[in-house]
């Protein structure tokens, strides 16, 4: 027999013994610790020792690192992260169709106690998210650098509950998800950024635990929106405008409704995929009925940026892009960012707003102050 000072390194070693493959081929492994196997490419996930544990290293965030043989759609996903030096992010991936469909959870690694250090955002027709249009599923969340925090996502029809810790409350609820995928693949990536070589975590003791499956609900709740949301609107588009400040010109024809969802939020991303490459525009319309001639506030807020008609006359253009107006700028469509001031005549009143995106979640939400 032979001796070893580093039993942990021979578990893993014996762990992935037969299971390597040429570079960019998919491997099957498993983990100790962890009750599913993996399916792993090594230019972005890899099996080794940390902190005294066989542990899933993750890096370059393309391809994620996937469960083994199950298709997930409600059930427990409960892991121990461990963030390494220069660390930025990792995404938990589940109910995955494709890199552009599925439902995501982002731990921003470098903003450990910040508002935004875990945040729910889905991918819909994008491989970049949809976070800008998702604020109120955000939690401040402390990483320790050479410590294993626990995370737990409990999964149930519609409904998401995200802990970390020991915490007997969820840090984020997300009463409805907003992907559109019903079941798929679980996984997880991670990336450190422009730096696509050098690993951002580890990740040790996944469990994955299956229920059966409840009724999900695709439906918005519009029951408590805020008072004054503007609704009834229509969309056009995409079309490409790679200047925000010339728009195409306003279609003619086209027109289909866009559904309001919780929040008061019109979520573009949802009703159009945007093309690849560049910014688009989105037209949207309403109509404003006034009794008489007056001048109302309207608050709004709106993803990456948006020009508005008021009876054919531009009012307004504004900017709120990713970095768009101070570098670190989140560009949220959330709270009101701007009020603007309509000058109303007696009767109906045709406002039109061009919504253009260029990545993080295409949308804009509006409401009337009197």
């Amino acid at each position: 027999m032979i001796a070893s000072n580093h039993p942990a390194k021979i578990v893993v070693a014996l762990l992935i013994v037969g299971a390597i493959s040429a570079r960019g081929q998919t491997t099957n492994v498993r983990l100790d610790g962890s009750n599913v196997g993996w399916d792993l490419d090594p230019k972005s996930a890899k099996i080794d020792t940390h902190l005294g544990r066989p542990s899933l290293f993750l890096r370059g965030q393309t391809p994620p690192a996937f469960v083994s043989n199950v298709d997930f759609t409600d059930g427990t996903i409960e892991f121990d992260l461990a963030p390494l030096p220069n660390a930025n992010f990792v995404g938990l991936v589940f109910r995955y169709g494709s890199d552009t469909q599925h439902e995501n959870l982002y731990f921003r690694l470098h903003r450990s106690g910040s508002f935004e250090a875990l945040q729910y955002a889905p991918r819909i027709y994008t491989t970049a998210g949809i976070w800008q249009l998702t604020p109120e599923f955000m939690a401040a969340v402390v990483y320790t650098p050479g410590a294993w925090l626990h995370v737990r996502a409990e999964v149930r029809g519609g409904r998401l509950e995200m802990f970390v810790g020991d915490s007997a409350k969820p840090v984020i609820v997300v009463p409805r998800m907003r992907g559109i995928t019903t079941h798929g693949r679980i996984g997880l990536w991670g990336r450190v950024n422009d730096k696509p070589d050098e690993w951002t975590a580890a990740v040790s003791n996944i469990r994955v635990t299956p229920r059966t499956a409840v009724a999900i609900t695709t439906s918005a709740d519009t029951s408590r929106l805020p008072a004054g949301t503007l609704t009834g609107w229509t969309s056009a588009g995409p079309f490409t405008a790679p200047d925000s400040s010339a728009p195409p010109q306003i279609p003619q024809a086209g027109w289909k409704p866009l559904p309001i969802e919780e929040f008061g939020l019109l979520n573009i991303s949802r009703q159009y995929a945007k093309p690849p490459g560049g910014r688009h525009v989105a037209f949207l319309k309403n109509a404003i009925r006034s009794t008489a001639a007056e001048t109302v506030a309207m608050e709004v807020s709106y993803s990456d940026d948006a020009m508005f008609w008021l009876n054919g006359v531009p009012i307004y253009r504004g900017s709120n892009g990713f970095n768009g107006r101070y570098p670190g700028f989140l560009g949220f469509a959330g709270l009101p960012s701007e009020t603007i001031y309509l000058p109303l005549r007696a009767g109906d009143n045709e406002l039109i707003v061009a919504v253009g995106e260029r990545a993080f979640g295409w949308g804009l939400r509006a409401r009337l102050v009197r």
